[in-house]
């Protein structure tokens, strides 16, 4: 393969391909909508269709997803990333039709058969169709991964049941997406600009206007039905008291469980301030403000200055320290990068994420911060049995999160198991071995920054020290890794900026 020197190639996100693949403006905007109108279709008609039958909704996303893959590549990578965002808020529309807990978990996982049917068919094709040598090099150790992670599972899954299940949607989902990016792209031109602006400008509005009209938000959209059904009525799970003994605020009603400390951070309470959380259209405020992040990061560094200054006020405004600090991180990083090069900048980069974690840990444990515990009890879990105990055991989504003793936890330096760390809660479950899923987040962000060094492309930086800041993230936030608009989005990006070098001649 002809290797392009250091000249700077156009990204395909873009729209701006080598010759062969011009199209008009005009041309590239239809595009895009029609790509957004499938990817909505793929997404709400399942859901609507399961509120009649739970077999009509599994039909629909079976012949939606899978035509969606097999038709157009580019629309399905686009309908998987529309399904990540707004699933939750076309749940949240039909949720009065919801009447069981078994119903709403199985409705909320049609983002992830989506992906897993999009994936299955990307496989079929790189099975069945030549392909560079470079795509099967990444394709290996990806799989190596996840070959560990099904391993894992099979033991979680007999020894934890359906706990499993939800821990493998959440350790494989981001390996899935980038195989998906990184086989169509390396494949096909594909033009995913227009289409992906056309979904930031659709995550905008849902942003503000939850911000400026929290009421008439949350009546439109059906949202106490849609929290009720996801955390359980007040009077069977008693929040409302629990939240009165634990920080003495009395909560009347929904939105005053979205109150939040600034930040939410002991070291700020004395500022007084209290924020109101976003949420979005996916209905979680951390995934929010990591999907605000990487709007704002796709944004900033193609130039939409705009567009990345309005993303930025709403990933402020969701009050979430992590994606704030990776999206600052990045940037003064990147501005390293185009001082002095590539390997300067993911030099000093590492090192400024080294002291980040020490300083995290340390400030943590002196403050008792429930991430540092949860991280704490992973290092300590993990010395007692370093071979890991499987998918689905420990972390937030364990069925005895809610009997944690927090104050005892504090008093102890960490909790009773690993929570609120996807490094701790991956530690403890893949023992060992976690460290190789983390290698592998690690190499992918540094074949990016190789990338960039050749391109010399503002967003190929920045995607790499993103998912750098990402890895370390995990450190102190369960979701950094375990949500599908965190690590997933950023891999995603990855996987499209490596697929598009592979075909246009590039090598990292």
């Amino acid at each position: 393969m002809q290797t392009i020197g250091a000249a700077r190639l156009p990204l395909p996100e873009t729209g701006a391909l080598p010759a062969g693949g011009e199209r008009s403006q005009a041309g590239e905007l239809i595009g895009g909508l029609l790509q957004l109108c499938v990817a909505a279709a793929v997404t709400v008609l399942p859901v609507v269709a399961h509120t009649t039958h739970p077999l009509l909704g599994i039909a629909a996303v079976l012949l939606l997803a899978g035509g969606c893959a097999i038709l157009s590549p580019s629309a399905a990578i686009v309908s998987v990333l529309f399904a990540f965002i707004f699933q939750n808020l076309a749940v949240s529309f039909v949720s009065g039709r919801i009447h069981t807990p078994d119903d709403f978990d199985i409705i909320r996982s049609y983002n992830f058969f989506i992906l897993c049917i999009t994936w299955l068919v990307t496989a079929w094709r790189f099975l069945t169709e030549p392909q560079d040598a470079a795509v099967y090099r990444f394709i290996r150790v990806t799989v190596g991964a996840m070959v560990l992670i099904g391993a894992y599972f099979l033991v979680g899954f007999a020894l934890y049941g359906f706990t499993a299940i939800v821990y493998l949607r959440n350790v494989v989902s981001p390996l899935l997406l980038f195989q998906i990016c990184l086989i169509g792209f390396a494949n096909a031109p594909v033009r995913l600009g227009a289409a992906l602006s056309a979904i930031g400008a659709i995550v905008l509005y849902c942003g503000f206007a939850e911000f400026l009209f929290r009421d008439e938000w949350l009546y439109f959209t059906n949202g106490d039905t849609f929290w009720a059904l996801n955390a359980g009525p007040n009077w069977q799970t008693m929040d409302y008291d629990k939240t009165l003994r634990e920080t003495g605020r009395v909560v009347t009603g929904l939105t005053d469980t979205f109150k939040i400390e600034f930040f939410n951070s002991p070291l700020l309470s004395d500022l007084g301030i209290v924020m109101m959380r976003l949420f979005g259209p996916n209905m979680h405020s951390i995934s929010f403000a990591y999907c605000l992040a990487f709007f704002t990061t796709f944004s900033l560094y193609r130039g939409r200055l705009v567009q990345a200054a309005l993303f930025f006020v709403l990933m402020f405004l969701c009050n979430a320290k992590g994606p704030l600090i990776m999206f600052l991180m990045v940037g003064l990083s990147w501005t390293v990068f185009r001082l002095f090069g590539s390997r300067m900048a993911l030099c000093l980069h590492g090192a400024a994420l080294g002291v980040y974690a020490v300083v995290g840990c340390v400030v943590g444990l002196h403050i008792g911060d429930f991430h540092v515990l949860g991280l704490m009890s992973g290092f300590y879990e993990f010395a007692l049995n370093p071979i890991g105990h499987g998918l689905g055991a420990g972390g937030n989504y364990s069925s005895e999160f809610s009997t944690i003793d927090w104050p005892l936890a504090q008093a102890l330096g960490r909790t009773p198991f690993p929570v609120e760390s996807s490094v701790g809660v991956l530690l403890y479950q893949m023992g060992v071995f976690a460290f190789a899923v983390i290698a592998v987040y690690v190499w992918i962000a540094c074949r990016t920054m190789g990338l960039a060094r050749i391109t010399r492309n503002d967003l190929h930086a920045a995607a790499a020290l993103s998912l750098l800041s990402l890895v370390v993230n995990g450190l102190f936030q369960e979701e950094a890794y375990f949500s599908l608009l965190t690590l997933t989005l950023f891999l995603g990006l990855a996987g499209m900026i490596l697929g598009a070098g592979i075909r246009t001649g590039a090598t990292a």
